[in-house]
């Protein structure tokens, strides 16, 4: 039977409407169909995932970059700058324009600090005789033609923690071995003119209360005003993450802000090493010592006597999985360090830089250094 005109059914339909497609006669095309709009909601939102992604990470990479004002290196720059100087300075002897070649470099770029390499230690925390015969003509000629240069004794040796075997190693578990290490700083400073010592003892291993030990009977034995100096590992933001990155690198360290904090309470200065990150590219590295600085300079902030911190700097050349040069270098690292200095307002803990080391340090280095950190053109 016809359906009446009057009939709903009957009515023409009134498609395609606006905004749709003409719908196709049902069929074996249906299961096609489904799987077709399912794989495009799946593309959707699996590109809403990536932009999404891209976009936070943006925003992070945003934020650890973001600084509060924008000096210039010098501004930032009050001559407390220092350099790690190698061992055949202290071990072996010098005309005078040797020295008046050092010190004249030591002048023009406001070097405060001469770290001098006088050790390596024994393994029972001594220093032969034989091992630095020149020390003391060292620091006499420096302290004669650089008036109010610091010449510290750089003292160091692998900690036990390093692997190494035990005669090759120091045991700062052992208290006989610490109160050795303690009494040659001492000779040192109170024998030979230094005006103070720089330990670098590694790997110190986050949370390390022996350390604290050496420290604090280092500092009982040396006269007032001496400077009791320290190289700091790199910061880690947390306990876990300073355990896995020693896993990973056995021979190195990660402190986290409690223990930099704890161990600013026992020292005068301490110079973060700031290399050796593994950071593959110029960005990266530069990144993670604006980050690194300002971390470390909160937590030395939080003393009641905060120590000054430099920030230790590469000018080696290299190429392997913990450093590479061509991220790694005197360039990204300063643009590091002012960036770090450009996102706090408070600066009242910062000292200057630390070059290691001076041998390795070119022409081009110091003019880089020069024209980023001096302001010379």
């Amino acid at each position: 039977m016809r359906a009446r005109a009057t009939d709903p059914s009957a009515r023409p339909e009134l498609w395609p409407l606006p905004g749709t497609k003409p719908r196709r006669a049902s069929g074996g095309s249906a299961p096609r169909r489904r799987w077709r709009v399912w794989l495009q909601r799946a593309a959707l939102t699996l590109l809403a995932l990536v932009l999404l992604v891209v976009a936070a990470s943006g925003i992070a990479v945003w934020r650890l970059g973001q600084t509060v004002t924008s000096y210039a290196g010098p501004h930032f720059n009050h001559g407390h700058n220092a350099v790690w100087l190698e061992h055949q300075w202290a071990g072996e002897a010098h005309d005078a324009a040797a020295y008046d070649a050092l010190a004249a470099r030591l002048t023009r770029e406001r070097i405060g600090y001469v770290f001098a390499h006088v050790g390596p230690l024994d393994s029972d925390g001594r220093i032969p005789v034989e091992r630095a015969p020149n020390a003391p003509e060292l620091t006499a000629a420096l302290h004669q033609r650089v008036p109010g240069i610091k010449v510290l004794a750089w003292i160091g040796q692998v900690e036990i923690a390093g692997g190494f075997p035990p005669n090759e190693s120091v045991n700062l578990e052992d208290s006989v071995v610490r109160n050795q290490i303690a009494r040659t700083a001492a000779h040192f400073v109170k024998d030979f003119g230094y005006d103070g010592v720089h330990y670098d003892i590694e790997p110190i291993t986050n949370n390390n209360p022996r350390f604290l030990d050496l420290l604090d009977e280092t500092r009982a034995l040396l006269p007032a005003g001496a400077v009791l100096s320290l190289s700091g590992q790199k910061w880690a933001p947390n306990a876990t993450a300073a355990g896995l990155l020693r896993d990973i690198g056995r021979a190195d360290a990660w402190w986290t802000t409690y223990y930099y904090a704890t161990v600013a309470k026992h020292t005068d200065q301490i110079v973060a090493m700031l290399y050796n990150t593994a950071m593959p590219t110029a960005g990266a590295y530069q990144l993670a010592v604006k980050q690194e600085t300002q971390h470390i300079l909160e937590a030395a902030r939080s003393a009641a006597h905060p120590p000054e911190v430099l920030i230790g700097l590469p000018t080696y050349p290299g190429n392997g999985f913990w450093f590479h040069d061509r991220a790694e270098n005197i360039t990204t690292g300063l643009n590091g360090v002012i960036s770090g200095l450009n996102s706090d307002r408070d600066m009242s803990a910062f000292g200057g830089v630390a070059i290691y080391r001076y041998a390795l340090t070119t022409d081009d280095d110091w003019k880089t250094y020069e024209r980023l950190w001096l302001g010379k053109p």
